[in-house]
């Protein structure tokens, strides 16, 4: 939802945050696997975009998806796929290479941003995927 000056209202970064933060969970899983096979990297993760219905692949060694991991805002998508966070405001561009673009959530998408990754940081290590 767009306001009278087309900024997108809080609700709508909320959205697009959460959906990112459940690709994150997803993704957590799949690095977790990827370290108990040893499989050698680039590992196919889920883009982390905003569209929950998104199945695009973005390739990431593990030092690199570690790297993002570190920001506890910073999440990455496919090329294209980070245009509605920062059409919205919920986010910004901060690095971006052949394989994926990196975005930090900015404002209320920042807040809940790292308030999902201290709850994952304090759940249960993820289990193996099927």
């Amino acid at each position: 939802m767009r306001n009278a000056c087309g900024v997108a209202d809080d609700l709508t970064k909320l959205r697009i945050v959460e959906n990112e933060s459940r690709f994150r969970l997803a993704n957590e899983q799949i690095e977790a696997t990827a370290e108990r096979m040893g499989m050698l990297d680039p590992i196919p993760f889920i883009c982390e975009c905003p569209d929950e219905e998104c199945s695009e692949i973005a390739r990431l060694s593990l030092d690199e998806y570690e790297d993002v991991r570190q920001h506890p805002e910073r999440f990455f998508t496919v090329h294209g796929h980070e245009e509605l966070a920062l059409r919205a405001g919920a986010g910004t561009e901060v690095a971006s290479n052949d394989r994926y673009v990196l975005v930090d959530k900015v404002g209320i998408a920042g807040d809940v941003a790292r308030e999902r990754y201290e709850d994952l940081s304090g759940a249960e290590p993820p289990q193996e995927l099927p």
